[in-house]
């Protein structure tokens, strides 16, 4: 992993992405060992238009798009994390799932109404001292609104629709954030 964001294209006429993802601690660059870490995202429009993003919901983290997935390594390699087991569906898009960012604007897509915590981070627990990277990707590249919806009802699905299609289609990663745990 290096230290600098890396934004793709969407395409070959395509300029640089509408977005920027930083991740980061309260706590620093240094961490005991012992106690939880709190990592916060944050998205920043970086275009010179409004534009609509969806934050962190029930299955982003591969189930349904957007997909945020995070990557962590540590002293001895790639951390590998196992979830509980029964979070094999993924609740309707709402209307109220959608952030509009005006130019310069931010938001953390873990907290609001109905956003949950991305589960690589939240669970985290370094299991030996050293440092740790972590970065994050965020993908919201497909055009098939049926990959964004979920698996129960949507309601007002025409408005749903109308919103996706103003969420850029693109994929961005994060920044690379460095933890040292004694």
């Amino acid at each position: 992993m290096n230290d600098q964001a890396e934004n793709r294209e969407a395409g070959p006429d395509a300029g640089p992405e509408p977005i920027k993802i930083e991740l980061y601690s309260a706590t620093g660059s240094r961490h005991d060992l012992n106690r939880p870490l709190d990592v916060s995202v944050r998205i920043t429009n970086i275009s010179d238009e409004p534009i609509w993003l969806v934050g962190v919901l029930p299955g982003s983290e591969g189930l349904r798009y957007p997909q945020y997935q995070a990557e962590i390594e540590g002293p001895s390699g790639t951390v590998q994390m196992r979830f509980p087991e029964g979070l094999d569906y993924a609740r309707g898009l709402r209307p109220e799932d959608f952030v509009r960012l005006a130019p310069g604007e931010s938001f953390d897509p873990q907290q609001g109404k109905g956003f949950v915590p991305i589960q690589q981070l939240a669970w985290f627990q370094p299991s030996e001292k050293g440092t740790y990277r972590m970065r994050l990707r965020f993908d919201a590249t497909s055009e098939d609104v049926r990959e964004w919806m979920g698996h129960t009802p949507v309601r007002d699905q025409r408005k749903v629709e109308s919103l996706l299609r103003q969420v850029p289609h693109v994929a961005v990663e994060s920044n690379t954030l460095e933890i040292e745990f004694d």
